[in-house]
């Protein structure tokens, strides 16, 4: 844990927060509804967050921060990110080519010793391909093809005391980049400190954990910078067009201006008039009245042609606003109507196609509300025509008052008439349209900045008090986990305490011997001088049986050596039996009485098919002397040829006379027989013997076959039955040696550091 928290990056967590600003209640046309009454805001963050974490969004902002350029400081053990503010102290970079178009990554090792600067270039693998030095750190010194120019003018003085600096410039693809802060950037609605959860908040909480804080927080800054940039575009959309309007019908209405002015030029030139003053002044004055509600509403109907014209088919684009109608209601459709198509092109410019549910829906909308701005126009039209007619009307009523008035004056006051509607219609555009330009200069942003980025003091990962005190834990618990583990599931025998519960005589333990089991020591290699532990061991098991049967001079005693399955030793135990025996002026014969499996010829290095017993029980025509092996003053006879019927020959009258034979003539009969528990051949002449000997090995022996010894003393099979646990010390998982174990010193010495006392 110590060296995991001294070599590992640590990450920091960097967070901003922004509140997304209701672009409704800034409009001069918005009346109040029920969410504006109730302070609810009219914002879908959903839409917000979905814009925020869009690639286009993100890829502007790399391709802007040259992201998939990076700066590293290389250590012995780790290598740090670096802002390129802490590359170095002060130095000069500027790259060669566009980042924006790197597909296959590489990167370059800069060394710099003594004043020199060597800069290598590998690829994505680590592959070697090209290394460029220089004399200087400039890389200006000399003719070069690297991607970038870099001059270092001053370096940290720590590091200036090192033989050799280190550095590194990755170049990474451009798209994986963008990708890469896609999946580390969070966004998520903002709660207030004081609640769980703050209802109705348009605050938007912006998160990266990143190894350096600096490239976070200039990531997020730069990142929210965009972002309200994209909401003042949106914004200004509107308003553009709006100018865009004015500027069409601009040109058309200066136009007629010009021609109505030079059409009272002619007439006022034709007919000779300078001043006309009217008789009637309260004829005038009325009719006056009469004039300019007509003027009203001509200009009304005027305007209204000309959005009729721009309505003439449906391109779902933005609309004008504000330009002069008195028709509220009209105004108030166009406004919600541009709403609908921000909303739609918003949708479609972050990815969404035509046939997203989403814009299906919004589209469907721009279609209904498209169809209600019709109908709203032809009836704010008919009415504007009703009251066209009633004007005229009462205009007729006056035409008594004009019998005197001269036919030039009336036809001069038309053409005035027609150039004031014009005139005012044309200012009125003009007006609309600095409005709209003023608007689209001074724009309000999109988004009110609430926490700057910034980053914590404490790294998020990892966590110093988790990982050290989880290490305390683990070293505590996980050894005694996997220890119990290992014992509950270990079902071998492995010392002595193991087979106390039998109560059975354990009459010797016999240490592991490498030699004997890798079948590298043969009999003739154990000397009556021999003093290593597993000879000494098999004196020890003769004392035992001498001690426990008490054995009488000049009698015979067989000794039944078995096993519960194949491997436990029984051969080993026996053969080395036999020979340690055969050195004490004892006649002793070992018989091999195994006839399925047999071993004994291994520790002889003869070949396994010499005969043996089988051969002469099977035939009659060997002799039981021309079948003994001498080995010393040990006599053997090998189990011979495998039989077919080895119980039935070992259960034979032959067997048993050849058994009561040898008694007469030796003082030892060792029997290596077969497993007692796979076969029954060792039961067929087991009361032949005087005494069994079961060999248990350790660390291979299963602890179940103790429910068969048990069962074997419970119903008397054998008689003087006794255990030997073979193979100590063939493990020292447990702790336990035959140096351990055999803890025993004699009252002599034999100069071999080692001595016994039974424990």
């Amino acid at each position: 844990s110590f060296l995991y928290l001294k070599y590992t990056n640590y990450v920091y967590s960097t967070n901003a927060t922004i509140e997304i600003l209701d672009k409704a209640q800034d409009s001069e046309m918005a009346l109040p509804t029920a969410m504006t009454i109730f302070n609810r805001s009219m914002i879908n963050l959903d839409n917000e967050i979905g814009k925020l974490s869009s690639y286009d969004l993100h890829e502007q902002n790399v391709s802007a921060l040259k992201s998939n350029i990076s700066f590293h400081s290389i250590g012995r053990v780790k290598s740090n990110r670096l802002h390129a503010s802490e590359f170095f102290t002060d130095y000069i970079f500027n790259l060669k080519i566009n980042p924006d178009t790197i597909v296959d990554p590489f990167f370059f090792n800069i060394e710099i010793k003594n004043g020199e600067m060597l800069i290598k270039k590998y690829d994505d693998e680590g592959d070697f391909i090209y290394e460029t030095a220089f004399s200087e750190l400039s890389t200006n010194s000399k003719k070069n093809s690297l991607p970038f120019e870099l001059i270092i003018n001053e370096i940290d003085p720590f590091e200036l005391e090192e033989d050799l600096i280190l550095r590194q410039i990755k170049f990474d693809n451009f798209r994986f980049t963008v990708e890469k802060y896609l999946d580390i950037i969070g966004f998520a609605q903002s709660f207030s400190r004081q609640n769980s959860y703050q209802s109705g908040s348009d605050q938007i909480t912006i998160s990266i954990n990143y190894p350096n804080p600096l490239i976070a927080e200039e990531y997020i800054t730069s990142l929210i910078n965009l972002f309200d940039l994209d909401g003042i575009k949106d914004r200004q959309l509107e308003y553009k067009r709006t100018v865009d309007f004015v500027d069409e019908r601009s040109v058309i209405l200066e136009k007629e201006v010009d021609l109505i002015e030079i059409k009272k030029q002619e007439f006022k030139k034709l007919n000779k008039l300078t001043n006309i003053e009217l008789d009637a002044s309260k004829s005038i004055e009325q009719l006056s009245g009469y004039d300019y509600e007509l003027f009203q509403s001509i200009s009304q109907k005027d305007l209204l042609g000309f959005l009729k014209d721009e309505l003439k088919e449906n391109s779902r684009k933005m609309l004008p606003v504000n330009y002069g109608l008195s028709d509220q209601s009209i105004n108030n459709l166009i406004y919600e109507y541009n709403i609908l198509v921000n909303d739609r092109n918003r949708f479609l410019s972050s990815g969404a196609g035509l046939n997203n549910i989403s814009v299906r829906n919004i589209t469907a909308q721009i279609d209904d509300m498209y169809a209600n701005i019709l109908i709203s126009i032809d009836n704010y039209e008919s009415s504007l025509d009703l009251t066209i007619d009633n004007i005229k009307g009462k205009e007729k009523e006056f035409e008594n008052f004009y019998k005197e008035i001269p036919k030039n004056e009336k036809i001069l006051r038309s053409i005035e008439r027609e150039l004031e509607i014009k005139e005012a219609l044309y200012l009125l555009l003009l007006q609309k349209k600095e409005e709209a330009s003023i608007n689209l200069a001074v724009v309000k942003p999109s988004i009110k900045l609430i926490e700057t980025s910034r980053s914590s003091l404490l790294p998020v990962y990892p966590n110093k008090t988790v990982i050290i005190f989880s290490a305390i834990v683990l070293g505590f618990l996980l050894p005694a986990l996997i220890l119990s583990l290992w014992f509950y599931f270990d079902d071998k025998i492995h010392v002595k305490d193991d087979l106390t519960s039998l109560n059975i005589p354990v009459i010797s333990e016999i240490p592991y011997d490498r030699n004997f089991n890798n079948n590298k020591r043969l009999l003739n290699d154990i000397k009556s001088s021999l003093r290593n532990p597993f000879i000494e061991s098999i004196r020890m098991l003769n004392a035992n049986l001498n001690l426990t049967l008490n054995f009488k001079q000049n009698e015979s005693h067989t000794l039944l050596f078995t096993s519960s399955i194949k491997g436990e030793g029984k051969t080993i135990v026996s053969s080395s039996y036999a020979k340690v025996l055969s050195f004490t002026n004892k006649k002793v014969i070992l018989l091999g009485a195994d006839l399925r499996n047999p071993q004994i010829h291994k520790y002889l290095n003869i070949d396994k098919s010499t005969k043996g017993i089988s051969d002469y029980i099977y035939t009659d025509k060997y002799n039981i002397k021309d079948l003994i092996i001498k080995d010393g003053d040990l006599d053997i006879i090998l189990s011979g040829t495998i039989p077919p019927n080895p119980s039935e020959l070992l259960k034979s009258q032959k067997f048993e006379d050849l058994l009561n034979k040898f008694k007469k003539e030796y003082d030892y009969i060792i029997i290596d027989s077969a497993p007692c528990l796979l076969v029954a051949d060792t039961f067929e002449f087991s009361d032949l013997a005087d005494s069994v000997i079961v060999v248990v090995r350790a660390n291979h022996s299963s602890k179940y076959i103790k429910d068969f010894i048990s069962d074997l003393k419970d119903k008397s099979i054998f008689d003087n039955f006794f255990l030997v646990l073979n193979g100590v010390g063939n493990s020292s998982a447990y702790g336990y040696k035959y140096g351990y174990q055999y803890g025993y010193q004699y009252g002599y010495n034999y100069g071999y550091g080692y001595g016994y006392s039974e424990d």
